[in-house]
């Protein structure tokens, strides 16, 4: 027993580092793979085993660099001459912490500690050579030495090039176009804004035109950063009109300047705001890839020209370079590291394309195209089932309850809804600076329901309406469902089926996000409120019998729901307002004013969202309320940095605007929707 302990030990501490380094090989060629996947909306385990595979590769190459160090240190092994091959791995080592293109940062924070990662190549860089220098041995082949410097150069590089996309990637960083947007500067454009130009193509203007219009790029750039559009555009007009004045001071002739917003913040088409891929895709490179210095011609020059050089000029040497004192074992592993490392940088870019391809052909969802649902009723439900509610509660409380939710990930789900809410969104596309905080507001000025829907609603619509965002949210989002399991579906093809399928997605997706995603949703936003409703709920259901069914399910809730004095004070409210909205639906408006407030709450919480939030939701996978966000901010609708920047317009102003938003275009509707 013993002897077979003592043979284990042996073979661990023979086959340690070989393994390690093996290991981190096979872990880098992971990334490769998985990482461009991110930019797509994969299930949520594959992203946490992306998160794994990124923070191990850097643990496993250090753990690599510590165990080759100790080894040669202590001398351990009377046969030192024949581990010197494996000094050789150290460079390698250190190219494998360079990582990969497609994953610079996992998320947004680590762009923000880009002074620790230098700190930390300067330190893992100083203990690789050092290992080096104390491990080889003078009498060695000066031909593997040539080799072990030529890895050492392409190590280090590969190495610098993490803090270096950081840096450049950091919010701070992304918010230095204003200088350009302003006109100042230009002889001083920054890598980084050339960068930006190539990268974000310019709509087509005509000549004299150039400094009047904001590029799609430039919008989300400085979105991102949270900068005012409105305000970026205001001063683009006050220097342009500047630049006139000067023009025609000086004998020149100069074009009339623009007139106000409508020129610079120029809205999209239709077929345009359904084409946000790219710009989500572009934003999510530029944040946590190293797009943003992947195009200068220092990159370009080093990864296309000196990188094949070095590899092959590496595996050469060694080929020709003296081995038959070394063990055949680390020569096959020391040709399989050097070939298949210099396959890794090599070919990267070509597999990533290639993998770009097949996703697309799969038919793969993009960045914030799903719609995760979540349902106070149907949570509470689950809770109470005999057999795995403990688990569900378990899973509850350590934040896991998504695990045993199956989403709605429909991509025709997903492009109804989306479909709809842009449709609705072209009056917003021609208001400049449109409040979507009047979506509550019951006057003329509501953008969300007409003057006729708004005679119809009661007082508890009125006052619910009023709640706080959090507590409305899940006021309505009970209701919804409750009128929902009270009257039976429309017809599936049909408008009324489409809307009703629409409104209830919404609903789902915005309860939701106050459970996960509650900052999203609005600052400030109390998830344990929808905490305590599904534990009122689960209350009620515990004490009636084991199986029911749905009948007998809305019978309980609605008996608990309207007793009085009321023992659960936000169910009650919600079943009065069920109540309030099934008398809506005699005469057909009940659906309808459920969806104009659901898409009010939408568009509301996407505008009030922050753009560093967007950002940061980009690196798990996105959320569909970017999408919201995306399109109202280039439509030139009013959003949190524009509310807190611009002054509120004056009666005149809102009086045009209400005039402008009144009637959307039937055609460009339809188109939209189709």
């Amino acid at each position: 027993m013993a002897a077979g302990i003592w043979s284990a030990v042996h073979w661990w501490d023979e086959w340690q580092l070989r393994i390690l380094v093996l290991g981190s090989l096979g872990v880098q060629w992971f990334l490769l793979f998985a990482a461009p996947m991110r930019k797509y909306t994969v299930p949520r385990w594959f992203r946490t085993f992306i998160w794994l595979a990124y923070i191990g590769s850097d643990a496993l190459a250090i753990y690599a660099l510590a165990t080759l160090f100790n080894r040669h240190a202590r001398g351990s092994s009377s046969n030192g001459g024949s581990r010197t091959l494996e000094v050789l791995w150290a460079p390698v080592l250190l190219i494998h912490l360079g990582g990969q293109e497609e994953i610079t940062a996992y998320n947004i924070e680590d762009n923000e500690l880009w002074t620790r990662h230098t700190v930390t190549v300067v330190s893992q860089v100083a203990v690789a050579v050092y290992a080096f220098c104390r491990s080889w041995r003078r009498s060695g082949d000066r031909r593997l030495l040539a080799s072990a410097v030529l890895l050492f150069v392409i190590g280090v590089l590969s190495f610098s090039e993490k803090p270096w996309a950081q840096r450049r990637a950091c919010i701070n960083r992304l918010a230095a176009v204003s200088s350009r947007v302003h006109g100042r500067g230009r002889r001083r454009i920054n890598k980084l804004e050339e960068f930006i130009k190539r990268c974000w193509r310019r709509i087509p203007m005509t000549r004299g035109e150039q400094d009047q219009v904001l590029s799609e790029g430039d919008k989300v750039h400085m979105m991102l950063s949270d900068m005012s559009l409105l305000a970026a555009s205001s001063g683009l007009i006050k220097y342009q009109q500047q630049m006139t004045k000067r023009r025609r001071l000086g004998g020149e002739r100069a074009a009339d300047p623009p007139g106000d917003d409508d020129q610079v913040l120029r809205p999209l088409s239709p077929s345009a705001e359904m084409g946000l891929k790219p710009w989500l895709r572009r934003a999510f490179g530029l944040i946590y890839t190293r797009v943003n210095v992947a195009t200068t011609p220092t990159y370009l020059a080093y990864h296309m020209l000196l990188v094949p050089s070095l590899h092959v000029a590496a595996i050469t040497l060694f080929a020709t370079s003296d081995k038959r004192r070394y063990p055949g074992t680390d020569v096959r592993i020391t040709y399989t590291v050097l070939a298949v490392t210099a396959a890794l940088d090599v070919l990267a870019e070509t597999i990533r394309q290639l993998l770009y391809k097949l996703m697309s052909a799969a038919g793969v969802p993009a960045l914030c195209e799903t719609l995760p649902q979540y349902n106070v009723l149907g949570s509470a439900r689950r809770r109470t089932t005999p057999v795995t509610g403990w688990l569900v509660r378990c899973a509850a409380r350590l934040g896991l309850e998504e695990c045993f939710v199956i989403c709605r990930r429909d991509e025709s789900l997903y492009g109804r809804v989306a479909g709809f809410v842009i449709a609705d969104l072209v009056r917003a596309r021609r208001a400049k600076g449109l409040d979507l905080s009047s979506y509550r507001a019951f006057t003329a000025a509501n953008w969300a329901l007409s003057v006729d829907l708004q005679q119809r609603c009661g007082h508890m619509i009125r006052r619910c309406l009023r709640e706080s965002f959090d507590e409305s949210v899940l006021l309505w989002h009970v209701a919804t469902d409750l009128c929902f399991r009270r009257s039976p579906p429309p017809e599936a093809g049909s408008d009324a089926g489409k809307r009703e399928e629409c409104t209830r997605a919404v609903s789902d997706y915005m309860a939701h996000l106050l459970n996960s995603q509650p900052e999203m949703l609005m600052t400030g936003s109390r998830r344990h409120l929808l905490a305590e409703a599904v534990e009122d709920v689960e209350t009620i259901l515990k004490a009636s019998s084991k199986n029911l069914d749905e009948a007998t399910l809305l019978e309980i809730i609605q008996k608990k729901g309207k007793s009085e004095p009321p023992a659960y004070p936000l169910i009650h409210d919600a079943c009065k307002l069920s109540d309030e909205l099934m008398e809506l639906q005699e005469d057909g408006t009940g659906w309808e004013v459920m969806y104009r407030v659901w898409l009010g709450m939408l568009c509301y919480s996407a505008s009030m969202c922050r753009g560093y939030l967007h950002a940061r939701s980009l690196g798990e996978g996105g959320e569909f309320l970017s999408f919201v966000w995306l399109v109202l901010s280039l439509t030139g609708a009013k959003t949190l940095a524009d509310k807190l920047q611009m002054p509120e317009p004056d009666d005149q102003e809102s009086a045009a605007g209400e005039e402008m938003t009144a009637k959307p275009l039937i055609g460009e509707l339809e188109s939209l929707v189709d």
